[in-house]
């Protein structure tokens, strides 16, 4: 019987920080390229149970507005991602991933309804990304839950040696966004369905977050 296409390898660690000038100094310090600044907005789909959330596996619909145009050329339209759930052991975290670009993002959302996947959460972030050596670096700011870098590259060695360049040590952060947030709400006693950012200079510091 023939085999499908291997499904692609994400190795990423990720910190929660309390100020991304600091990271972004660094970034330049060392030679990093700016790719662009953009809004995304990402919808998770599950199902009524929350299988694919229990099952440490996500799909996301991503849509990106554009605020600021750098290096790297952002195409239009929506991204549709599944994500694996993360493996077991090592510091960095490594899952599966599939993606594709996809044309209208109101379609494909109702095309996932009728295939019993509901939204379970929206967030609206925004992202400034970079390039540095043989890695991507992501300087997010979340509502609710602050500031965050991510670094994803071609091995943990490589991801590793960035953080280092940029002053990120310490144990990386394995839990994703969704789980983060639906932690956070319940301990403030909210609701989140639709999370965006209110305005673009929200403060990032929160009490209590450690940083690095």
């Amino acid at each position: 019987m023939p085999r499908g296409p291997a499904m692609a390898k994400e190795i990423e660690i990720k910190y929660a920080v309390e100020d991304l000038a600091v990271v972004k100094r660094k970034l330049r310090a060392a030679g990093a390229t700016h790719l662009g600044t953009v809004e995304q907005s990402d919808a998770y789909f599950d199902t009524p149970d929350r299988r694919l959330l229990a099952a440490d596996s996500g799909l996301r619909l991503r849509t990106t507005r554009i605020l600021r145009r750098g290096a790297e050329k952002i195409e239009g339209g929506a991204l549709l991602t599944f994500k694996g759930p993360a493996r077991r052991g090592g510091r960095a975290k490594v899952r599966t991933e599939q993606q594709s670009h996809v044309g209208a993002p109101a379609v494909v959302a109702e095309i996932l309804a009728a295939c019993g996947l509901g939204e379970m959460v929206t967030i609206v972030k925004r992202r400034c990304s970079w390039r540095l050596g043989r890695c991507r670096v992501e300087l997010d700011r979340l509502p609710i839950l602050g500031c965050f870098v991510e670094i994803e590259g071609p091995s943990a060695k490589a991801i590793y040696s960035a953080a280092g360049r940029l002053g990120l040590r310490g144990e990386p952060i394995k839990t994703h966004y969704v789980r983060l947030l639906k932690d956070c709400c319940r301990h403030i006693g909210q609701t989140c369905r639709v999370v965006r950012m209110d305005r673009c200079d929200i403060s990032c510091r929160r009490p209590g977050r450690r940083g690095e």
